[in-house]
């Protein structure tokens, strides 16, 4: 993950956050759909959107752990 994007995430605020992880939830779920029904060429598209979303949710964590 690029340092921008990452950026990006620390900024956004939790509720913005979690709307982002469910975005990228659908997208990772319709990739996998396509790569079993041979349309997807990028199979390693898979891993980076994986990747976003373990290091939003781990943003997210941080977040509501500092305000708690």
């Amino acid at each position: 993950m690029k340092q921008k994007d990452l950026k990006t995430l620390r900024e956004m605020k939790p509720p913005e956050l979690a709307k982002a992880i469910a975005e990228t939830k659908m997208k990772l779920a319709q990739i996998q759909v396509n790569r079993y029904s041979k349309q997807s060429k990028n199979v390693r598209e898979t891993r980076g959107l994986r990747n976003k979303i373990a290091v939003a949710l781990t943003i997210l964590h941080e977040k509501e752990f500092v305000h708690e």
